[in-house]
């Protein structure tokens, strides 16, 4: 090959060489790219580096001017930085002193969101750029600085004059508040991460809601403003309303608490209703040939013919309502009594001591009842008969004269402790004038009486036997 072909072939390979080395992208080669729109390019320019978390994952590749006074970066991707979610955000930071220039530091968003698309554009709203010197200078103008020294010097004097111990002693009682703004805080930024960007995303489209209905907006604040217009004209009728709903509220605590205590009962209704409501079905399929019959009976046609056969039925009826009266007069005093007197007893229980068995009175009259039955099982040739066995011991107990002028006896082991209910001093009187309903109910609780004189007599184990087969043999018939 000549020199001049060896020449140009170094040249070329250098030129490769160089190109690749400072980036250049291989020929017919595609890489991923992403737009942002920016406020401001801050002396970007293509080959500026773009890092996500301080690694260099591709670079600026062109920045042009955008809509109004925003510019538009496009930039390139290397596969190691994606993916590039929707909800991407980037800021143009300064480089390092010895580095110079910007560089572009991107987040590449939630893993959550999808991937953004090739050629796709991060918005506006997710981008931020420095704050530069000049900026702070420009707004600091002579008539601000001004205002602002003015403002330190009467801020400087306020504290001067006692507003520093206020304010140092103000942070002990706003420990509290400090602390409920911290809950605050934290319970606004939501449970997981995205709880945040969903509640701002959802406020915006209830503002753009609210911004899309600004004729109806208006009017209902219109309509409000009328209605609280006519509430300040009628604030004296309004504040006499108030005072009657706090005595409303008043009484509707002792009502509720009335409907808490009756909840266990209904609910206990509620479960006894329940399968006759599951029947009524079927009871509603068979009344209703009778709802036909009856509905047929009360057309046009028949009716006139059903009550003039039931007119006798219903003057007879007449000649009842005098004697009804009567004697629901006196049915009336007899279900009072019942309900008001007896029904408490039956339903209260008798304190015996250990000898009590917790059942109301009416369960332990039927307990007393099966026992009675149990007993009088055997009979004999004479006809049934009610066995007592009076026991077994040295003790010999009589129950004194009956009415009927007889006396039963027994034995007992241990000595009597006493007897309950005590006999009264005297016959209580018999006043069948007088009505149920205005006495006292019955009380069931009664004192003890001590034992009569008892007395104790040893015997033979011969004459013991002897003497209780006399003793059953008498029991046996005087019960009879």
């Amino acid at each position: 090959m000549s020199a001049f072909r060896v020449g140009l072939g170094m040249i070329a390979a250098v030129a490769v060489v160089l190109y690749l080395a400072f980036g250049g992208p291989l020929p017919f080669s595609h890489r991923y790219t992403v737009d942002a729109v920016v406020q401001s390019a801050n002396e970007l320019h293509g080959g500026s580096p773009v890092r996500i978390a301080g690694v260099n994952v591709g670079k600026v590749t062109k920045v042009k001017p955008g809509p109004g006074t925003t510019a538009i970066v496009e930039m390139a991707i290397d596969d190691g930085g994606r993916p590039i979610h929707r909800d991407a955000t980037l800021k143009i930071r300064p480089r390092l002193f010895l580095e110079g220039n910007f560089y572009v530091d991107l987040k590449p968003g939630s893993p959550s969101a999808p991937e953004l698309r090739d050629g796709g554009t991060i918005p506006l709203a997710n981008t931020a750029t420095p704050v530069q010197l000049d900026q702070v200078l420009s707004v600091l103008n002579k008539d601000t600085r001004d205002s602002m020294q003015t403002l330190v010097e009467q801020l400087g004097g306020s504290l001067a004059h006692g507003g520093a111990e206020a304010i140092d002693a103000s942070f002990g009682p706003a420990v509290p508040a400090y602390k409920s703004a911290a809950v605050l805080a934290q319970s606004a930024r939501g449970t997981q991460p995205a709880d945040l960007r969903g509640a701002i995303v959802d406020t915006e489209r209830i503002v753009r809601t609210l911004n899309a209905k600004r004729d109806q907006l208006a009017s209902l604040i219109s309509s409000f403003n009328v209605t609280a217009g006519a509430l300040a004209s009628r604030s004296a009728q309004l504040r006499a309303s108030l005072r009657g709903l706090s005595a409303t509220l008043d009484e509707t605590a002792p009502a509720l608490t009335d409907v808490s205590a009756s909840l266990p009962e209904l609910r206990s209704f509620s479960a006894r209703v329940r399968p006759l409501l599951r029947r009524s079905p079927k009871t509603l399929d068979l009344a209703a040939p009778l709802l036909v019959q009856l509905n047929a009976l009360l057309r046009r046609r028949e009716l006139p013919a059903l009550l003039t056969s039931a007119r006798p039925a219903v003057s007879s009826l007449r000649a009842l309502e005098a004697p009804l009266t009567e004697l629901l007069a006196k049915v009336t005093p007899v279900s009072s009594c019942v309900r008001d007197h007896a029904t408490p007893v039956l339903k209260s229980k008798v304190d015996d001591g250990q000898h009590s068995t917790g059942l109301p009175v009416y369960k332990e009259l039927l307990d007393g009842f099966v026992g009675l039955a149990s007993a009088s099982q055997n009979f004999d040739g004479n006809g049934p008969s009610v066995r007592y066995n009076g026991g077994y011991g040295e003790q010999l107990v009589s129950t004194g004269r009956l009415p009927s002028g007889d006396r039963l006896f027994g034995t007992s082991a241990a000595p009597l402790l006493g007897s309950r209910p005590r006999p009264p001093a005297e016959q209580p009187p018999f006043r069948p004038d007088m009505p149920c309903t205005s006495q006292d109910v019955p009380k069931l609780e009664a004192s003890a009486a001590p034992p009569a004189a008892q007395s104790r007599r040893v015997t033979s184990r011969a004459a013991t036997g002897s003497k209780i087969d006399k003793l059953e043999r008498l029991i046996s018939r005087s019960v009879r």
